[in-house]
């Protein structure tokens, strides 16, 4: 069982199913939105392969506006339902089941933009690749998301440590932390590092 660190729904449960759907740990949640500090309030969020839909939760707990929960497992997606749905966050949020290059493709489309996009690529998937196709996997989902990004907004990619990936045009590490086995990458436009 998961918990809420912080926020309005703070130790609120939330249902992990059973398997291997990953959940961002409570640990990892709280620096990255200890790092975020102000920034998620009233934010647009995208939780991309959402799991359980922790992150997203964290974030409506800490006031952002609105979060996309976006997965392709059946069982994680029926998790997000029960969860927004105990925790009456509901209108707040909205569910996808869709895999990750799609759901970016269709919102590019729909001129859909975040403020935030979190990217939790499972680890499994990222482990039976090879250098190259790795590569070339997290490089056009990036490069899909920054396309979805709000004038001076961040991606946060959370991936195993052990591995580094070229990034697309225009976008650039503005922090990177290591927690674990886990590292976490801030990305942002190129013209906001700039004024950062």
């Amino acid at each position: 069982m998961a918990t809420i660190a912080a926020g309005t729904l703070k130790n609120k449960n939330l249902v992990i199913p059973k398997g291997d759907v990953r959940t961002a740990q409570r640990m990892v949640r709280l620096a990255v939105f200890n790092f975020l500090d102000d920034f998620v309030k009233e934010a647009s969020v995208l939780d991309l392969f959402a799991g359980a839909g922790t992150f997203g939760v964290e974030a409506l707990s800490r006031g952002a506006r609105k979060v996309v929960f976006v997965d392709i497992a059946e069982k994680s997606i029926q998790a997000i339902k029960e969860n927004i749905a105990s925790l009456e966050i509901d209108k707040k949020s909205a569910v996808y089941k869709m895999d990750a290059q799609t759901f970016l493709m269709k919102s590019r489309i729909k001129h859909r933009k975040f403020d935030i996009i979190f990217i939790d690529p499972p680890f499994t998937v990222l482990h039976g690749m090879n250098q190259e196709r790795r590569d070339n996997y997290i490089g056009e989902i990036i490069d899909r998301a920054k396309d979805l990004l709000n004038e001076k907004s961040l991606i946060i990619l959370k991936y195993p440590k052990k591995y580094e990936f070229p990034l697309p045009t225009g976008i650039s590490i503005a922090e990177k932390r290591r927690y674990g086995i886990n590292q976490i990458a801030y990305l942002v436009q190129n013209a906001y590092l700039v004024s950062l």
